[in-house]
């Protein structure tokens, strides 16, 4: 009965009656292995058995290199049962009484075969290993970040301090372990107080150490990660907020702290080195020669398998730096800008999605007035000129903010939107499609926080808008046949090929879009916006599950076809052909699609589309 409890609560055992997982159980083999035993080893005869951890763990290892750690509702030695290929990496017990339940190889394909969920569930985790990160020595820098965690790595411990130390014995403690800086408590909350801090803001103003309180001086509150997170969201957050020292939790509890110089001892050369050098940057050649080494890193990464979520971020915080960097370099070249203004990303770079064929799109808000007009006119062309310099491309639609339509004061906006919003003719439609994932990139955010408050407000007495904006996203059907095969192309130029950013891409991110505005999400990047969807329960677990891998999918076979095309000298586009899929890739593709259907049938019920399809 207790491995039957167990089991039960086991995706996608739970999708089972009692009975069938009864079945199971007592047809299978539960086993209690001892620590340091093998299961099976890479390169052995194909497996014969389902693994499912009940309780202790497993290492998968592969050229004695770890490449996963499993643990108690974990299931793996599937990829063997199904492609019939002997096992790619080593199962080495962890801990003793690991308990294992072993389910025969003809049990698990009978349920593969008679039941949808476990099929759809390991065809996805099929796909999960085709587009995994093979090359574990690989001189890629994400790839590394990401399979580090950062409780892998040795950092310094917490120092902490009461926060009416005063500032003399603050620098003596200091001084006792060693450290540039400590942790400050003060009233339950973290702060954190360095030696730049006494000398600028004490020592240099010739404040006397001893009648300052540390709490006075310390910067609160800290910003935390949890001690499970990758190395790579630890530099991503860094690099965002521009601080160098992260406050480590494990299980919430104040663990260590993760400063720059502890990455780059372990990385010597990674995004916050890029960042630094990009922010340091005096000319264009510079920056130019930094955005060369990005754009081929990203590609290199591509190649190599890494999420395209993760090449979306790493690709957008690289950007988003660039661009800050320039409208740095035209500040100082033109003198303080007249009033408060925002330089905004929007379209897939404001999302953080950006492809390998992505141009720049951008757009300009400002408080406004004639003076401020003729400023931001000059200052809006020399941005430009500057970042194609440098080597973004040009945006074919001129959606950049050398473009006067995309340059506008607050009202200006606010008029401009509310016209798109009542008059949902196609190019208001596109226009919106493009400028509603805005986020800031340099200048104030509350111009973006007003634009938000703006349109959420709107929407409230639209009552057609979002029905409109949500018939776009069911106009293109996905492309599956009568016999459920994929449909292609049956002419020109990419005839046989599947427009994949059109009958996929397209239809999750706007409708996805939809759904955030519809519940005042601000969110822009489409995979935190179908989490958001879930907390908020306008989604099931599963069906957001099911959505988030299928988008991933989909971003995964277009970027590394772009990639693929860059690397032959070829003008990446969003096309595949799905002769170039193996049979695995073909048949998720197919649940995808199908899972875009069902999305698309949620819209049409949910906003009563029958007058718009």
């Amino acid at each position: 009965m207790e491995v039957l409890d167990e089991i039960k609560k086991i995706y996608p055992f739970d999708t089972l009656s009692l009975e069938e997982i009864d079945d199971i159980v007592s047809t299978s083999e539960l086993k209690i292995y001892k620590k340091n035993e093998v299961l099976f080893k890479e390169g052995s005869e194909p497996l014969n058995f389902l693994y499912i951890i009940l309780e202790g763990e497993v290492f998968l290892e592969k050229n004695s290199q770890l490449i996963a750690h499993l643990k108690g509702g974990d299931i793996f030695g599937y990829v063997s049962l199904v492609s019939e290929m002997p096992p790619a990496s080593t199962a080495i017990i962890v801990e003793d009484n690991t308990k294992i339940l072993q389910i025969k190889k003809e049990k698990f394909l009978n349920l593969l075969s008679k039941h949808q969920s476990f099929h759809r569930y390991f065809t996805k985790e099929l796909a999960k290993r085709v587009h995994k990160i093979p090359k574990l020595k690989s001189s890629f820098q994400m790839e590394r970040l990401l399979d580090v965690r950062i409780r892998d790595i040795k950092i310094k411990e917490p120092l902490l301090i009461r926060g009416d130390t005063n500032i003399t014995d603050t620098a003596k403690t200091m001084a006792e372990h060693d450290s540039t800086f400590c942790l400050v408590q003060k009233d339950g909350q973290i702060g954190i107080i360095t030696e730049r801090d006494i000398i600028k803001k004490v020592l240099a103003r010739e404040i006397n150490p001893s009648h300052v309180k540390a709490q006075d001086v310390a910067t609160f509150p800290v910003i935390t990660m949890d001690a499970s997170e990758p190395l790579f969201n630890a530099l991503l957050t860094m690099a965002k907020h521009g601080i160098r020292k992260l406050v480590i939790k494990d299980s919430g509890v104040i663990w260590g702290i993760l400063d720059d110089k502890v990455v780059i001892s372990h990385e010597s050369k990674n995004i916050i080195f890029l960042i630094k050098e990009i922010d340091k940057a005096k000319t264009v050649e510079e920056l130019s020669y930094l955005y060369s080494i990005v754009n081929e890193s990203v590609i290199e990464g591509v190649m190599s398998g890494l999420d395209p979520e993760y090449v979306g971020k790493y690709i957008a915080e690289l950007n988003d730096h660039f661009m800050l960097r320039a409208a740095q370099l035209i500040e100082e070249e033109m003198g303080k800008p007249p009033c408060a203004y925002s330089i905004m990303v929007i379209g897939s770079e404001g999302r953080r999605e950006q492809s390998l064929k992505t141009d720049q799109d951008n757009a300009l808000i400002y408080e406004g007035n004639s003076k401020n007009k003729e400023y931001f006119e000059k200052f809006s062309n020399k941005y430009i000129s500057l970042l194609l310099e440098i080597g973004f491309p040009p945006c074919i639609g001129n959606v950049m903010i050398s473009n006067h339509y995309w340059r506008r004061t607050k009202e200006e906006w606010f008029k401009e939107i509310t016209r798109w919003m009542e008059n949902p003719k196609p190019e208001n439609v596109l226009n919106i499609s493009i400028f509603f994932d805005f986020r800031n990139v340099y200048g104030q955010e509350k111009l973006i926080e007003e634009l938000w408050d703006f349109i959420f407000k709107k929407i409230k007495i639209s009552k057609h808008f979002l029905p409109f904006l949500a018939s776009e996203a069911i106009k293109f059907r996905p492309p599956i046949g009568f016999l459920g095969n994929l449909k292609t192309e049956k002419e020109g130029t990419h005839k046989g090929e599947i427009d994949i950013k059109k009958y996929g891409i397209f239809p999750i991110t706007q409708g996805i879009r939809v759904l955030a505005l519809n519940n005042e999400i601000r969110n822009t990047n489409t995979f935190e916006r179908i989490r958001k969807l879930k907390e908020l329960s306008v989604f099931t677990s599963d069906f957001a599950r099911d959505l988030e891998d299928g988008y991933r999918f989909l971003m995964t076979l277009r970027i590394k076809s772009q990639a693929k095309e860059i690397r032959n000298i070829l003008s990446p586009d969003n096309y595949i052909n799905p002769k170039d899929l193996s049979k695995t890739e073909k048949e998720i593709l197919i649940e995808v699609f199908k899972k875009i259907e069902e999305f698309q049938k949620l819209l049409f019920d949910k906003y009563n589309l029958r007058y718009f399809s």
